[in-house]
C-alpha cells in the first residue's frame, strides 16, 4: 500500500517514490511483493549508475563505500545527491573523513535517523558495524 515516508513524500514498495517517472500518490492501488521487488532492482540499478556518474573514482572505493554511495543515491535521487558539492570534493581526493563529516553534515543525515548514522560509520570505517 502508498504511505509517507519519514518527510511526508507518497511512497510505495521498498522506498519507491515514482514508478514509469510518474510520482507515487497515497490513491495508487496496493502493489504485490513481486512488483515492489521488480521496482527495487529497477531502482538499484538506477542508484548504481547515478553513484557511478556523479563519483568520478567510484571504481577506486572499496564495496562499502560504493554501496554507501549507492544507498544514498537510492534513498536521494541523482539531482538532490549531486547537490551534495562537498562531499564530492571529498570523494575527488578519496578523504573518506572528510566524506563522513559531509554525510553528517546535512539536512538529509537528520532527516534518515539510523540510516544516516550507519552511513556515515561504515564510509568512515570501510566496514558495516
Amino acid at each position: 500500500m502508498p504511505y509517507l515516508d519519514t518527510v511526508g513524500v507518497a511512497t510505495i514498495g521498498y522506498g519507491t517514490t515514482r514508478i514509469l517517472d510518474v510520482p507515487v500518490t497515497l490513491n495508487d492501488p496496493a502493489i504485490t511483493e513481486s512488483v515492489a521487488r521488480q521496482i527495487l532492482r529497477q531502482d538499484l540499478y538506477t542508484a548504481c549508475m547515478d553513484a557511478q556518474s556523479l563519483f568520478a573514482r567510484f571504481d577506486e572505493l572499496d564495496h562499502v563505500r560504493q554501496e554507501v554511495l549507492v544507498n544514498m543515491a537510492y534513498n536521494l535521487g541523482k539531482t538532490r545527491l549531486s547537490g551534495f558539492t562537498k562531499l564530492l570534493a571529498a570523494a575527488e581526493l578519496l578523504d573518506y573523513a572528510q566524506m563522513a563529516a559531509e554525510i553528517e553534515n546535512s539536512r538529509w543525515f537528520a532527516q534518515v535517523g539510523q540510516r544516516g548514522i550507519r552511513l556515515r560509520d561504515a564510509m568512515l570505517a570501510g566496514a558495516w558495524s
